[in-house]
């Protein structure tokens, strides 16, 4: 990963290769292609990484009785995750396609990076802290639209900004819409 970081600053990831990679790692490509399928694979071992963070850094943090709370904090811990990789990584994830098939979404929603906001969208709900006039996965989905656009648009300013106040900041307003 630190060969693929170190070549990112100098490239943009579509037009490196695994030579290129490997060269930088100094490894072979045998033992590049044993542990990676090609080089998207890289990206699919962060996303991995990402939900391990996500799972030790929130599942049993978000305790709090207002779910609002919960969701602004997991956000915080979102920003936490993409502020310690940094703009390069940030920027790297941002311009993955995303799934245009049903089975490519609903495996996407897989993912702890999906699955934790569902969860306090939908206890929410059920608490009656959340409106119920919007399914629980259009609101979810609506929050991980605003959380990409956090990560694409301090990506593309270098990190030049404090990220997780600015999401702190931002989100009183942006989710109040989703309190009764």
């Amino acid at each position: 990963m630190d060969a693929v970081l170190k070549l990112m600053e100098e490239y943009e990831f579509d037009s490196l290769t695994v030579r290129m990679i490997c060269d930088t790692a100094n490894i072979s490509t045998g033992t590049f292609y044993h542990y990676f399928a090609d080089k998207n694979a890289l990206i699919y071992e962060i996303l991995g990484e990402i939900d391990i963070y996500l799972e030790e850094q929130a599942v049993d943090k978000l305790t709090n009785e207002d779910e609002y709370e919960n969701l602004i904090e997991y956000g915080r811990i979102v920003m936490r995750q993409i502020t310690s990789t940094g703009h390069v990584i940030a920027g790297l994830i941002s311009g993955i396609p995303l799934p245009n098939t049903l089975e490519g979404t609903n495996q996407e929603w897989e993912r702890m990076f999906f699955s934790i906001p569902l969860k306090i969208v939908k206890k929410g709900q059920g608490k009656g802290q959340f409106i119920t006039e919007i399914s629980a996965n259009e609101i979810t989905d609506m929050y991980i639209i605003y959380i990409r656009g956090f990560a694409l648009d301090w990506s593309r300013r270098n990190g030049s900004y404090e990220l997780e106040e600015k999401f702190s900041r931002y989100s009183t307003y942006f989710l109040q819409f989703i309190k009764k």
